[in-house]
């Protein structure tokens, strides 16, 4: 069986256990102890862009996310578990805090993040091929968020300036009809996991048309790009809707 891959905006693994591990690690060998909030900014991140993968993402993340924390399992509603578990809590924007199974993102995610999923392996290639051109010339490589020097290709990330990858994701799939009208075909078997794409190839060629006229690409570090600021999927719209 074919391993299956967790790719999110920023970061990604090639097996849902790696993915599960490098959660586990924020949780139990970070330092943080209960009720203390998850300051790293990568962190941070990585918990965001997971949340996003989430199925009750829009109940969880109500009207916005201030910040993660540590809390005790026992707190959550409705579950029995013993007395010292811990696990990764949300304290939104409205007071509210509820509790953040990241296995349950990991394992079950929703039909958005198969639709991003899918989406990012359609265009993976000309990423890639964006990344080595900048490599390619004779050209001092800079960072796009910082301008500072990247010094080799397997430092270099590629990130999304404006629209973002979620503002560019979110727009085509509203032009579409919503995220449950991009169908998704399973990953392909075999040895090497590819993740899944677009079932409709029509679909999936109105989606490299968009990406060509819309997505702009930069470079930065893998640091550097863990460490934006998160902005809204609503703050960017085409210059024509239609398009």
């Amino acid at each position: 069986m074919a391993s299956i891959p967790v790719l999110l905006e920023t970061f990604s693994w090639t097996t849902r256990s790696a993915a599960e591990a490098a959660f586990r690690r924020i949780l139990r060998d970070s330092g943080y102890s209960v009720g203390d909030a998850v300051s790293d900014p990568v962190h941070h991140r990585m918990l965001i862009e997971l949340l996003e993968r989430h199925p009750d993402h829009v109940d969880k993340t109500g009207p916005g996310v201030k910040e993660f924390f540590i809390g005790r399992t026992r707190d959550a509603s409705g579950v029995f578990v013993g007395a010292n578990a811990i696990g990764i809590w949300i304290r939104r924007v409205d007071g509210k805090e509820v509790d953040f199974s990241y296995l349950t993102a990991i394992r079950q995610h929703s039909v958005m993040s198969d639709a991003k999923e899918a989406l990012r392996t359609e265009v993976d290639e000309r990423r890639q091929e964006y990344r080595e051109s900048r490599f390619a010339s004779r050209a001092e490589v800079r960072s796009d968020l910082s301008g500072e020097r990247i010094d080799s290709l397997r430092d270099a990330q590629v990130v999304y300036m404006s629209p973002t990858w979620g503002q560019l994701t979110y727009r085509f799939a509203e032009s579409e009809g919503g995220w449950g009208e991009l169908a998704v075909a399973p990953a392909s078997s075999g040895i090497a996991a590819v993740g899944s794409r677009l079932a409709d190839r029509a679909q999936a060629g109105r989606w490299l048309m968009f990406y060509a006229r819309h997505a702009n690409l930069g470079l930065a570090t893998a640091s550097e790009a863990s460490r934006r600021s998160q902005t809204s999927d609503f703050d960017w719209m085409p210059l024509d809707p239609n398009d």
